[in-house]
């Protein structure tokens, strides 16, 4: 109902699908051509950073619709919302909670654009658009019941947790994981410990600011990686569905802290075919991809070291990535103190 009651295309006032731009009249209604595409399960650019500001994107719904539904909304449940986009999603959530949202932005565009978009759904009321980067929550409008983020971050800050209603308060974040941002429920357990359960896997555009601090990070994935000698390597032959590639990903970044989302910078490499790497600042690196095969550039070691982690993941049963759990415990990480991923346990799934 939420979902047909927002109209998606009054949320973006341009955007980028494939290699072409789009800008949107305020309160026209698109032609039939663009309607397709907007309302397809499409990702759609809105904002590229060209401009200073982050870049930005409003998700595909699919993945927002799952993400709506993990996050258990009731009616009169007050959300915090870090990563604005569009407006779109806080409207959307407005809708099924009738009760205030309050969404910030680190993009000052951004954040302008969709509080002109809150404004035109008549939606002021309800939804307040924040410009700032979302460390520190937002606590004159607290506390909430939800916090859910629509951004890649690093960790947990310890001031959501200070506006998270408890005992059933429930944080949903995108959490940096081996190069790519697997999307965790965390919630307090009955030890005072805040734990987080992958429930969906996902990659999302990184969070600007203190949520995502670049010192933790030992290898971008928006870097290429050198290639002087880009080689096909012995694999696993085993091809693997589109899902269980992400569970082995997901179980490749626990055992090896290196294992990250990585593109060389070779013509020759189809991403289509698998990006995900095990890389060594001084080595090189190694991937592995959907039917097994392996590609290498650098030291031998490394392809070794990979190829025994899949093998492990093959011996363990495949664990999916939906059924790991992980720890969060504070880490000192300079001016942003994060609670951050330390001790991942395999559960019943």
């Amino acid at each position: 109902r939420a979902f047909a009651a927002v109209p998606r295309h009054r949320c973006l006032r341009r955007f980028r699908y494939r290699a072409d731009e789009y800008t949107l009249a305020p309160d026209t209604m698109p032609d039939e051509a663009v309607l397709d595409i907007v309302y397809a399960n499409n990702s759609l650019i809105t904002h590229t950073g060209r401009d200073g500001d982050p870049p930005s994107s409003s998700s595909a719904p699919s993945l927002m619709a799952k993400m709506l539904e993990t996050l258990d909304l009731a009616p009169g449940h007050r959300v915090l919302e870090i990563g604005a986009g569009t407006g779109y999603n806080a409207a959307l959530i407005t809708h099924i909670t009738g009760a205030p949202v309050t969404t910030i932005e680190a993009g000052a565009a951004a954040a302008t654009s969709a509080a002109d978009t809150i404004r035109a759904l008549e939606l002021a009321d309800r939804v307040q658009v924040i410009h700032g980067d979302g460390y520190d929550g937002h606590p004159p409008n607290g506390p909430y019941d939800r916090i859910i983020a629509t951004c890649g971050i690093a960790g947990i800050p310890p001031h959501w947790l200070d506006q998270l209603l408890v005992p059933d308060g429930l944080i949903l974040a995108p959490l940096a994981h081996a190069g790519v941002h697997p999307i965790l429920t965390a919630r307090r357990d009955d030890h005072g410990d805040l734990v987080g359960r992958v429930v969906i896997w996902g990659d999302f555009m990184p969070a600007a600011g203190h949520l995502r601090p670049a010192e933790l990070f030992h290898h971008d994935p928006a870097h290429d990686i050198p290639a002087a000698r880009l080689r096909p390597a012995e694999g696993t032959d085993t091809e693997m569905t589109t899902e269980q590639y992400h569970d082995l990903w997901c179980y490749l970044g626990i055992r090896d802290p290196r294992i990250t989302r990585a593109y060389p910078a070779d013509p020759t490499f189809d991403p289509g075919h698998g990006a995900c790497a095990l890389v060594d600042p001084t080595d090189g690196a190694a991937w592995i991809h959907h039917d097994g095969t392996m590609t290498l550039t650098g030291a031998d070691h490394l392809h070794d070291h990979l190829a025994t982690l899949v093998t492990d993941w093959h011996h363990a049963g495949r664990p999916p990535a939906t059924a790991w759990t992980v720890t969060l415990r504070h880490a000192d990480t300079g001016a942003a103190g994060l609670l951050l991923p330390h001790h991942w346990t395999l559960t019943s799934g």
